[in-house]
């Protein structure tokens, strides 16, 4: 004080608790075709908890240390341990691209007599590819819009988009009749 005199204080002590590691790794690509899915993995460890978040939001439920993505975005784990400090990861970012659209229909009537046949027609769209297929089997150079049908089968068109991704068509059931057997006698 203003008289030189001085004392000195307890001891405060002061701990600073260090925080988790936090970090997010895909299992495989982050970039696929709708209805597929990737595993994010957050790091493990003695007394760790996880809320994983996607878009800055946390997701309901997801507090595993893995969180399967199944829509586009950006996802983080935030890493909690036990002494309540908490670390964000860095984002993963996660692409779904569009299934191509995939219709084939008749230019004309699926049930006809031997020797007839049937066009059908794909959806058109741009940078698709086609492949047709009957009961379930490629079609050997069927690959193009549009496919001529003169046998009996179940017919679909298999669309792939500029992305890889894969789409089938509904089936068109053809059906050829037998001619009727011509007998003239004497």
């Amino acid at each position: 004080n203003s008289n030189a005199c001085y004392d000195s204080s307890s001891v405060v002590n002061v701990v600073v608790n260090t925080l988790p590691a936090a970090t997010a790794t895909a299992a495989s690509t982050t970039t696929f075709c709708q209805g597929g899915s990737v595993v994010l993995n957050a790091n493990s460890g003695s007394g760790l908890t996880y809320q994983w978040r996607k878009d800055g939001a946390n997701i309901s439920g997801a507090s595993a240390s893995s969180y399967t993505a199944t829509t586009s975005g950006s996802y983080k784990v935030v890493v909690t341990n036990s002494s309540s400090c908490s670390d964000s990861s860095s984002a993963v970012v996660v692409t779904v691209n569009a299934l191509p659209a995939a219709t084939a229909t008749a230019a004309s009537a699926t049930t006809f007599c031997q020797g007839g046949s049937v066009v059908l027609n794909a959806n058109n769209g741009n940078s698709l590819i086609y492949q047709w297929r009957k009961n379930g089997v490629n079609i050997s150079s069927a690959a193009s819009i549009s496919y001529t049908a003169n046998t009996s089968g179940s017919y679909k068109v298999i669309v792939t988009n500029s992305n890889g991704c894969i789409d089938s068509s509904n089936t068109i059931t053809v059906t050829v009749n037998p001619l009727p057997t011509a007998i003239i006698t004497p």
